[in-house]
């Protein structure tokens, strides 16, 4: 299907700006409630600037929208679904955590090969 790439890519563009841990976290602190620049610098322990590099992002993936008030902008999630899609790879993340643990406790039980005398 020629419309494939295209898709795919917007897939990748969202997933990209999931792909970095700061972001994450100020997506966390808009999941509680909306904030300015200085406050998720606050929260995050970024630099102003650099928080607003990384809301810039996030906006730019339709993740995250500004509201202007006098001076300030408010930031907030666009959609409850952006938590969501987080949760959702928390799952699965978790569910490779039990996994590789299973895989370590029965490795655990295999008894060790010992080596013969000659």
């Amino acid at each position: 299907m020629s419309g494939d790439p295209v898709r795919f890519a917007f897939f990748a563009e969202v997933f990209a700006a999931l792909a970095h841990p700061k972001r994450l976290e100020i997506i966390h602190h808009l999941g509680e409630r909306q904030h300015t620049a200085g406050e998720l610098a606050e929260l995050t322990g970024l630099s102003k600037a650099n928080v607003s590099q990384h809301l810039n992002v996030l906006k730019a993936r339709g993740l995250v929208h500004c509201d202007k008030c006098g001076t300030f902008c408010h930031y907030r999630l666009t959609s409850p679904q952006v938590l969501e899609t987080c949760e959702i790879v928390r799952q699965l993340i978790l569910a490779q955590m039990d996994l590789a643990s299973a895989c370590r406790r029965q490795l655990a039980e295999v008894v060790p090969l010992r080596k013969t005398s000659s």
